[in-house]
């Protein structure tokens, strides 16, 4: 199992300052965030790119992944065209990127339809029964593409989207019945719906294809995602649980844009500062990262 970081927690540094700073830090492992608006959006990348952050991150000694692809799924039209062209560009550079052993996920959640607008809080079931179909639908057609190009596609449950609850991931996963697809088991959205966090680790932990953290505190609507070492979450019974369900991928920090928005907010000391607590969490649950290091 790694200990990981995703960059969408370092959204105006390139790949080589953040892969050099995590690394630094210790980190085993990188998820790299390729959606709009980040330095290492996929759209804007330059031929040979993949190559280059292979290189830095094998002299670094750090592995990337996964990628996060964020893009709109419950769209039509060209809307569905412009997104199924990105994640098919995230999904060719995930190729591209790993090696032999690899089949390098690409995560997105099922993006809330505009009907909804941008909410932080959990949209209605109503809206899950409206749109599984056209859900399934998207998902199984990424999960063709990555089956192709030998790599995976992991859909992550997202407190704010339509695929919120376990129940909707696993409905997923059961319609569509690819190895291609999978899930990003961020577990702070099911933190802050209440639920037991050994209940979902049991149920969605098998399905895992990499996993996130952050730190949180209340529970919808009235709660936050924090930078670990802030909030209230026990990061070591997660690695424990992950472990005794037979994870062996990485589980990777995420601080969210919500957190991020906070005044101040300096993203490499908000890695240092999740190094720190993951790192710990790690060793109490009985995870030896030294055997990576060595081979």
């Amino acid at each position: 199992m790694k200990l990981g970081y995703n960059t969408w927690s370092m959204p105006e540094m390139a790949f080589d300052e953040a892969a050099r700073w995590c690394a630094g830090l210790g980190f085993d492992s990188l998820e790299v965030t390729v959606s709009e608006g980040w330095p290492t959006d996929v759209l804007r990348l330059l031929p040979g790119a993949a190559r280059e952050w292979r290189s830095l991150s094998d002299d670094l000694g750090i592995v990337i992944t996964s990628l996060t692809a964020n893009a709109p799924i419950i769209v039509t039209g060209g809307d569905w065209s412009a997104s199924l062209d990105r994640l098919r560009r995230c999904l060719a550079l995930a190729a591209e990127l790993q090696s032999p052993n690899q089949r390098m996920p690409i995560s997105l959640g099922a993006s809330w339809p505009r009907e909804y607008g941008q909410t932080t809080t959990s949209i209605p079931e109503s809206a899950w029964t409206q749109y599984r179909t056209l859900i399934v639908d998207r998902f199984g057609e990424l999960a063709r593409l990555a089956r192709e190009l030998g790599v995976r596609v992991a859909l992550e449950p997202n407190v704010s989207t339509v695929v919120s609850r376990p129940e909707h991931a696993l409905y997923v996963i059961a319609a569509i019945d690819d190895d291609a697809l999978g899930i990003n088991l961020d577990i702070s959205h099911f933190a802050v719906q209440g639920d037991s966090i050994a209940d979902i680790v049991r149920v969605l932990g098998p399905h895992a294809l990499t996993s996130e953290v952050k730190d949180t505190v209340g529970v919808a609507p009235q709660f936050d995602f924090l930078v670990p070492g802030e909030g209230e979450f026990d990061f070591t019974g997660f690695v424990k649980g992950m472990k005794e369900v037979g994870f062996d991928g990485s589980i990777a920090v995420e601080i969210s844009l919500r957190r991020q928005r906070i005044e101040l907010y300096d993203a490499k000391e908000a890695a240092a500062a999740a190094y720190a607590v993951l790192s710990e969490a790690f060793a109490a649950a009985g995870v030896d990262r030294h055997s990576l290091k060595e081979k």
